[in-house]
């Protein structure tokens, strides 16, 4: 009778794979139908391991009630944590907490940087939301040209969200295409919605009628037509299609949202 080898190496044992957390609660999150109990489980086991989006969808189901009870206070401190960490998802979810007031002060501005910030960081969805404020002026002067930029943005990012009436006209066609291109750039994007910000800004008090004096000099009545003069130069590179008188339009493009 032969005797067993005991020298020889025992068969590898299959290795075991590690679970992620995030990932695990993600998939139950979007399962259909959705198990949101046990997502904010692993959620939170994600958020104690550190892991900042753990954190971040942990607060969007207490924003929400999803898989546990509805805490807007308790959510809206998670979601800062969760940007103040740099989770894009954190920035969108505070955003929204921000701009609709949930689970503590509205503030429209904070809201649109936070949408800033996770645009940067690729957040389709942000993206949206961000040319939605954009659009219509919510937290910022109206920019209507940086906002169908960012359509075109989240388009490309595979956000599935779809304004409504929202055309990029031919003349549009040439500046909304290189806006979206240096968007597609974190800290481009970043720079160009606060410098355009800035510069929306500073045409809108030039803009402003001036108060009538009839003992002011010639030198002060004309030294604010010289300074918008100097500063339609200086921006014609950024805002100028804003400076000029708009041409016939020439029709929606290929290009639609």
């Amino acid at each position: 009778m032969n005797s067993p080898d005991l020298g020889a190496d025992p068969a590898p044992l299959a290795a075991t794979p590690v679970l992620n957390p995030l990932q695990h609660g993600l998939a139950l999150f979007q399962a259909t139908p959705p198990d949101h109990a046990h997502a904010a489980r692993w959620f939170r086991a994600a958020a104690d391991a550190g892991d900042a989006d753990g954190l971040a969808m942990l607060g969007l189901c207490q924003l929400e009630g999803l898989g546990l009870p509805a805490d807007p206070v308790q959510a809206r401190s998670l979601l800062e944590l969760a940007a103040a960490r740099g989770s894009a998802i954190g920035h969108f979810q505070l955003g929204r907490a921000l701009l609709t007031a949930r689970g503590g002060p509205g503030d429209e501005e904070r809201g649109l940087w936070a949408y800033v910030a996770a645009a940067a960081q690729g957040h389709a969805e942000a993206s949206f939301n961000l040319a939605n404020c954009l659009h219509a002026g919510v937290g910022c002067l109206p920019d209507r040209l940086a906002a169908k930029a960012l359509y075109l943005r989240s388009r490309a990012l595979g956000c599935p969200l779809r304004p409504q009436g929202v055309l990029v006209q031919q003349r549009e066609l040439k500046v909304v295409r290189a806006l979206a291109q240096r968007f597609a750039d974190p800290d481009q994007l970043l720079y160009l919605v606060r410098e355009r910000q800035q510069e929306l800004a500073l045409l809108q008090a030039i803009a402003q009628p001036q108060p009538r004096n009839s003992r002011g000099t010639t030198e002060t009545r004309l030294r604010p037509w010289r300074l918008a003069a100097g500063v339609v130069a200086a921006m014609a590179g950024t805002l100028g299609q804003y400076l000029r008188p708009g041409s016939g339009d020439a029709g929606p493009t290929t290009i639609n949202f």
